[in-house]
């Protein structure tokens, strides 16, 4: 039976014009939030981490504006103080708390001393004349921002995980070891080897990224931008794809002979250490079919977190994604044939292709506009 054959275009003037409409319905709701605060006399509380280029750049602006007006200048290293900077809703070094009240992070100047002076003397003058200031920061939506984040992440991750790149490869490994030994013992070491190949994969790169930035914070504007539209070509690839499969019913994702020798490999020799080599190749050689929604979360934290943060919102992300495989290895561990993998994926990879790349589309235009 012939499938009408899909239309890709249709739908990236459907996924722009759904992203445009959402962007005009934040704009009406949402109000530019920036201000800041300090006063004669008032508490300035400076957020800073150790090494971190912007925040020396930062300070001789800040210790010159606070002795200025008098203010009462207070460094607070953000590890060490990290439950006083969670309950200022402070994820981001350099930070400023004026009063108790206000926050001025990074975000809000960008690097640019002349706009952090203007804000931080803005932010004086109000508190001293008594002014009520928009930046002010309820804790308790502080706190169920982070959670939320949290949450986010790790659903983003156990998205990644449902793909039908990695389903495949689950499949093909589970069925190479069953046929050649049967061991359900394999099968797990295969599952434990393959997923930490991933996490630390995807740690170090993560990690190597967000170090980048944090050292080099005039190279932030050129990787952002990079990750946005490798974000939006890959999700224009998995719509295209989508089309492919339904006219041709195969993959424009393919798997070099290289790796199917390695994971043929894996079933006959040292299971554990092959397969975490196995995950940590697939990782890279398959960026194009599970690094989008990575890219994603790494464009976020890069604007949102500093170091430490990043890497455990990279770990949680990095959990969500080897839930899935666990939990399927430990199915497939105990009973379940892969063929039943590959009907799954099979049956609805189509769909899950057309969906990730338009929400992966989606999720382009939010971060270029800086929506998310």
């Amino acid at each position: 039976m012939m499938h009408p054959p899909a239309h890709p275009q249709h739908v990236i003037r459907q996924a722009l014009l759904a992203a445009l409409t959402f962007f005009l319905l934040i704009s009406a709701v949402h109000v530019v939030l920036c201000a800041q605060n300090t006063t004669s006399a008032i508490a300035v509380d400076y957020f800073y981490e150790e090494g971190c280029l912007k925040c020396q750049q930062a300070l001789p602006v800040i210790e010159k504006i606070a002795n200025t007006y008098g203010c009462n200048l207070t460094s607070h290293e953000i590890i060490s103080s990290y439950e006083l900077a969670r309950g200022y809703g402070i994820s981001v070094v350099p930070a400023l708390v004026v009063d108790g009240k206000t926050v001025i992070t990074y975000n809000d100047y960008q690097g640019n001393t002349k706009i952090l002076k203007d804000l931080l003397t803005q932010a004086i003058v109000n508190v001293s004349e008594g002014e009520d200031n928009v930046s002010d920061i309820p804790k308790d939506e502080g706190e169920e921002d982070t959670n939320l984040s949290f949450y986010l992440v790790f659903i983003a991750g156990l998205l990644a995980g449902f793909n039908p790149c990695i389903l495949a490869v689950m499949a093909f490994l589970a069925t190479l070891i069953l046929s050649s030994s049967g061991s359900k013992k394999d099968i797990l070491k295969m599952i434990l080897g393959f997923c930490s190949g991933i996490f630390l994969t995807y740690m170090i790169v993560g990690l190597s990224i967000l170090g980048t930035v944090h050292r080099l914070p005039s190279l932030k504007g050129i990787i952002t931008t990079v990750m946005v539209i490798l974000i939006f070509i890959l999700g224009l690839w998995h719509i295209y794809d989508a089309h492919h499969l339904r006219k041709y019913s195969r993959s424009t994702f393919h798997t070099p002979r290289s790796m199917v020798k390695l994971l043929e490999k894996t079933a006959s020799s040292n299971v554990l250490l092959l397969s975490f080599v196995s995950g940590g190749v697939f990782s890279l050689v398959k960026a194009p079919c599970v690094g989008a929604i990575y890219f994603s979360i790494l464009d976020m934290l890069i604007d949102r977190t500093d170091l430490a943060r990043g890497a455990f919102y990279l770990a949680i992300y990095n959990i969500g994604v080897v839930f899935p495989i666990i939990v399927l290895g430990v199915l497939l561990g105990y009973g379940m044939k892969p063929q039943t993998i590959t009907e799954l994926k099979e049956k609805k990879r189509v769909e899950i292709r057309l969906f990730t790349g338009i929400i992966l589309i989606l999720l382009a235009l939010l971060l270029h506009l800086h929506i998310i």
